[in-house]
């Protein structure tokens, strides 16, 4: 049948009012929602910033984000002060509606982090202006920065925690999108049994008692190294593969050297020159495992991405 201009107008704003827009904030809350939402009609998905190599503290708001926004329904960002661009969303789009997978967690899952002091944000504090300033406190507001200290946000990397967050994101969908309730719950069931699963397949090494300690050159690990008992000697947020100057690679040797015997283990989404130089200079072994914050989009890849970590943990404790 012939539809008018005014039928096919009408069935276009339907199909609008139907659709359910959600705009993630990064590479492993998208995965997320590859699996949350599969399979349910009229679930609009969206990745603000691009799968890439570095850190997400330094992304840097795009127009093309801002547009990507303007008809959102959800935004769902990681919060813990992993968006640092939030404050500029939030002044663009003071009614988004943002759901922050972190309060999935209770504050006792929570490591304490490092304060991220990279380039362009090292002197916030002396150059914003007193507008800016309120700004910011709004968006520590909204992404718990009224804690004492910072918090490690790379709460992903423990697999338990992230099924804590799997849950909460499905509940709260459920509340926002009710028609689909049940269909969100039978896919959070469906995708925790796949990471139950994995966890089950590598349960003798949580098990296993003698672990080697690690020298972390990512925060991100931390999470890991602790939920399967490999005992953390130091912490080193190593976000770049060059640019140190011979002072600060022999600062860097010596804090490495002075953590105590253990291995190294790096992010893998580097070239890995850095850890090598400090294996070499160290005598220390090198491991390097995913950070989970870039891949394909594909509905598995953090399972794939966690395998291989597991994997790589493995071979350090043989």
């Amino acid at each position: 049948m012939v539809q008018s201009g005014s039928e096919k107008g009408k069935e276009s704003d339907k199909k609008e009012e139907e659709t359910v827009k959600i705009v993630t904030s990064f590479y492993p809350l998208y995965i997320m929602m590859l699996n949350l939402a599969d399979g349910i009609d009229g679930i609009e998905l969206d990745n603000m910033a691009e799968p890439q190599t570095g850190c997400l503290h330094d992304y840097q708001l795009r127009p093309r984000d801002l547009v990507c926004l303007e008809d959102a329904d959800i935004f769902l960002a990681n919060g813990g002060g992993m968006e640092e661009f939030l404050s500029d969303v939030l002044e663009a789009y003071p009614d988004l509606n943002i759901i922050y997978a972190i309060d999935g967690l209770s504050e006792e899952d929570l490591l304490e982090g490092h304060e991220h002091d990279h380039e362009g944000h090292a002197h916030a504090e002396e150059t914003d202006t007193h507008e800016e300033k309120e700004l910011h406190e709004v968006e520590e507001e909204a992404i718990h920065g009224e804690e004492e200290h910072e918090v490690n946000p790379h709460t992903w990397m423990n697999m338990e925690l992230y099924k804590k967050e799997i849950s909460y994101i499905a509940q709260t969908l459920a509340q926002v999108d009710p028609a689909n309730q049940d269909a969100y719950k039978e896919n959070e069931k469906r995708y925790t049994e796949k990471i139950d699963d994995l966890i089950e397949e590598y349960a003798a090494l949580k098990q296993k008692e003698e672990k080697p300690g690690c020298v972390l050159l990512h925060e991100s690990f931390v999470y890991l190294a602790e939920e399967y008992g490999y005992p953390v000697l130091e912490t080193l947020d190593v976000e770049k593969d060059s640019g140190f100057s011979a002072k600060e690679m022999r600062e860097l040797i010596d804090e490495v050297g002075d953590a105590g015997n253990g291995v190294i283990v790096s992010d893998s989404q580097y070239s890995g020159n850095i850890s090598t130089l400090l294996a070499q200079e160290t005598g220390m072994e090198r491991y390097q495992l995913d950070s989970g914050v870039s891949g394909e989009y594909e509905k598995d890849a953090y399972l794939t991405s966690m395998r291989k970590n597991l994997e790589e943990l493995k071979r350090a404790a043989d």
